[in-house]
């Protein structure tokens, strides 16, 4: 006998009270009627404990998300990786980290948008598509800028499509059997730190061979993998038609079922916080009252979401059947710690790497593949491990303390440990390979099907504003440290190596301000007084991003803990299959037919 159920759609969507009470009586008619029509055609595996035989239209919809989750990654790290060359081609250095910033801007306001509404219209190929579109379009806008503004308006449009990563987390599970969702949170994995490892690679090469047209024609290749992932969406993922409660209503009447104040209060809030977290130190003062504003309101703004989702609805972004199991608000802390941790890695490690190891981008973009193999290669284990033991608990709380490991072995770096910035730096990624794949099915298998995008949009967008936050507070903590340390250490060396102290304080401008020219002009100053504060100027800057790590290190201590207070997944880790895109059949029935 078929596998095939009704998927329970009609039982998914509450009522919310707050809805007006006009055309209350003849909406819930038409949501009764669509609730037969939603109970009759909607397609779900049921059999739990039975293997599911999967076939080429499953497979295919798993390359083309994995296409996708490369792609959104590759979007996200190769512009870090050349910015100084946009900056300076451009002529825009004070503002170039609005170049990914955008980017990342987009991606936390419009991810829960874009995924509420998915999860709402079941419209996911279709949002898919129209985002990474929008995405292509930026991507070919970018190559032909005069002015560092075009750039920043074509990352808001690319930004887009990487607002979808809710979505490309979240259809790899609903298509797969539950116990395998580790497995496949793996697998996009696998294709995240692909995209990591090429994107930087081939940024740098191309900026190497030119200044002015390398960063151009890495817009372009991004590009032709936006419209190849487009292409592959459309023929690869393709899902039967899902009905809901909402087919029946008119148009007005399925919009007034999004959250939209709760929307207009979540975008608003945190587009004020990330904007003021980016303009913070740069071009402004923190105390600059335009920075403190901007971040004042955006905090009042989100505590005013936080109070209307908890008050004023029960079916919003925060829909209050997420937090039915305590496993989703410990996986959203989780994914903000995450968060703390990857950013000190991904933002600081290449900075450290330019400071003390390598100038040239290409070898740069070398030196942080160990993070991005090890990773890919973990991950795999991990989602192995998982989904055979049924937990997430157990290989959570190991790759949270690897990662943990890791960043305590980056904190103690000096000058002359180039391969042991390596070595921690690969340790960290081992560790690293574990955390986004479970917390992400942990999310996915205690909170309702029906709200699986939306759970892993909220889960997302905390990680986004640990990463904003956590970036800023980095900055200045290091910014802090080596106005101090630098002329400090440069000056004590020159005074050591017997220069004279009405030379020390130009030596020390010169210097830091890499001004050969000037250097060997100044009285007193010879090579080896420069070779040693050279040395100086290496040690103050070791010592300076040794606070990035010493700021992430007790946020993993804290995530080892907060895994023990995970709930135990076995009963939910199924071969059930929520939303498959063919029919299915248990395999013990196939091999009987």
């Amino acid at each position: 006998m078929s596998a095939i159920v009704i998927s329970t759609f009609a039982d998914e969507h509450q009522h919310d009270p707050d809805q007006p009470q006009v055309d209350r009586k003849v909406e819930a008619e038409h949501v009764e009627q669509s609730s037969v029509t939603a109970n009759q055609d909607n397609l779900a595996y049921a059999d739990e404990e039975e293997e599911p035989e999967l076939h080429a239209r499953t497979y295919l919809a798993i390359a083309a998300l994995f296409v996708l989750n490369f792609v959104q990654v590759f979007a996200l790290t190769g512009p870090p990786a050349i910015l100084t060359y946009i900056g300076g081609d451009l002529d825009g250095s004070s503002i170039q980290n609005w170049v990914p910033n955008a980017l990342s801007l987009v991606q936390a306001v419009g991810g829960p948008v874009i995924s509420f509404a998915s999860d709402t219209f079941q419209a996911r190929k279709t949002l898919l598509i129209g985002t990474c579109t929008v995405s292509f379009i930026g991507a070919a806008i970018a190559p032909g800028s005069s002015n560092i503004y075009r750039v920043i308006v074509a990352q808001i449009l690319i930004g887009f499509g990487f607002a979808a990563v809710p979505l490309a987390y979240a259809i790899p599970s609903e298509i797969l059997p539950r116990r395998w969702r580790p497995i496949a949170q793996s697998l996009m994995n696998v294709a995240a730190a692909a995209g990591a490892i090429t994107a930087p690679l081939v940024g740098g090469a191309l900026s190497r061979s030119s200044a002015h047209n390398g960063w151009r024609n890495f817009y372009w290749v991004q590009m032709s993998l936006w419209g190849v992932t487009v292409i592959g969406v459309i023929i690869g993922y393709r899902p039967p038609k899902r009905h809901t409660k909402l087919d029946n209503l008119t148009l007005v009447q399925k919009l007034g079922r999004l959250d939209l104040p709760g929307m207009g209060l979540l975008t608003a809030g945190l587009t004020l916080l990330l904007t003021g977290l980016s303009l913070g130190g740069n071009p402004w003062a923190w105390s600059d009252v335009r920075v403190v504003s901007t971040l004042v309101v955006g905090i009042v703004t989100l505590v005013a979401f936080g109070i209307f989702e908890w008050k004023g609805t029960k079916t919003g972004i925060l829909h209050h059947e997420l937090f039915a199991s305590r496993t989703f608000p410990v996986c959203v802390s989780l994914i903000f710690v995450e968060g703390v941790l990857l950013f000190s890695i991904i933002i600081f490690y290449p900075a450290l790497t330019n400071a003390l190891f390598e100038t040239d981008p290409l070898l740069g973009g070398l030196r942080t593949i160990p993070f991005w193999v090890c990773a890919g290669g973990a991950t795999v284990i991990y989602g192995l491990w998982s989904s055979k033991r049924r937990t997430i608990r157990s290989p959570l709380m190991t790759g949270f303390a690897i990662m943990t490991a890791g960043l305590i072995g980056l904190a103690t770096i000096q000058p002359d440990q180039s391969t042991r910035a390596i070595v921690f730096d690969g340790l960290a990624g081992l560790g690293f390979g574990s955390l986004l794949i479970l917390i992400v099915a942990g999310v996915q298998l205690s909170t309702p099907h029906h709200l699986i995008a939306t759970a892993t949009a909220v889960v997302t967008s905390s990680r986004a504003i640990a990463a904003s936050t956590f970036t800023a507070i980095y900055a200045a903590a290091l910014t802090s440290r080596t106005a101090v340390k630098l002329p400090s250490y440069v000056a004590s060396a020159a005074q050591l190596g017997g220069l004279p102290p009405s030379s020390v304080e130009p030596f020390v401008e010169a210097l830091l301000n890499n001004d050969a020219a000037t250097l060997f002009s100044i009285p007193g100053v010879t090579p080896a007084i420069v070779t040693s504060g050279v040395a100086a100027l290496k040690q103050a800057l070791a010592d300076s991003f040794r606070i990035v790590y010493i700021i992430a290190i007790p946020f993993g201590v804290v995530a080892i803990i907060l895994c023990w207070f995970l709930e135990d997944m076995s009963k939910a880790m199924t071969y059930r299959v929520d939303a498959p895109v063919e029919e299915l059949h248990a395999k013990r029935e196939q091999g009987n037919a």
